[in-house]
């Protein structure tokens, strides 16, 4: 009897702090039932074995740098942020008739280089603008306005995050390098992002398959 009421008062009161740590952590990432997502391409099985390879040496720095989970690698076409179901909705029901008549192709990274420039917080793989991405970033644009979303409006710089550098301090370690990494881009997807106690976790809501 005394250790159940040990825990019915120490326990209980455990408990209610993990729910409501978590309960916080959900409004936090789930704000007004909102769901955050954004349009982007996958990284295909051979790029990612490429870009493992050209990070293996640059991981074992010590400079404070937070790595992108490989399952998180992506390039964005558009950030759309909190976005209400509706509008969700609205966007998987078109996303194959926007994308489908896509072909396929490939997309040359060609850096590996701090982003967005040489002091920024971001390291990142990037490559020159090329006709096939382009059409496929203002599909996407048509998309949207398409079906009246808000989205990030800053001009398109193709490129895939690794990494963000924790702190603003000087870092030592040498990041840019030229690479040919070739992106084997087949698909369209719409990622939702939810937030958990160790950063962010990237689910396929929608993806569309490009022509063959």
């Amino acid at each position: 009897m005394k250790c159940g009421r040990f825990l019915k008062r120490h326990g209980g009161k455990k408990l209610e702090q993990m729910a409501v740590a978590a309960g916080d952590l959900y409004r936090r990432s789930n704000p007004t039932g909102l769901q955050r997502v954004f349009i982007g391409i996958p990284v295909d099985k051979q790029s990612q074995r490429l870009i493992n390879k050209l990070l293996k040496p640059l991981k074992e720095s010590p400079t404070d740098i937070r790595w992108v989970p490989e399952n998180n690698r992506h390039l964005t076409l558009a950030f759309l942020g909190d976005t209400a179901k509706s509008e969700i909705d609205s966007l998987i029901q078109t996303f194959d008739t926007t994308y489908q008549r896509r072909s396929c192709f490939h997309y040359r990274l060609s850096g590996l280089s701090r982003f967005p420039n040489a002091s920024g917080r971001i390291i990142a793989l990037s490559g020159q603008p090329v006709e096939p991405l382009e059409e496929i970033y203002q599909v996407t644009r048509k998309l949207l306005d398409k079906n009246r979303i808000d989205f990030d409006q800053k001009s398109f710089r193709p490129h895939i995050t690794l990494a963000r550098i924790r702190k603003a301090r000087p870092v030592k370690t040498a990041f840019d390098q030229h690479t040919d990494i070739s992106l084997d881009i087949t698909s369209v997807v719409l990622y939702q992002s939810t937030l958990n106690s160790t950063g962010s976790i990237y689910s396929r809501l929608k993806e569309t398959k490009l022509a063959q």
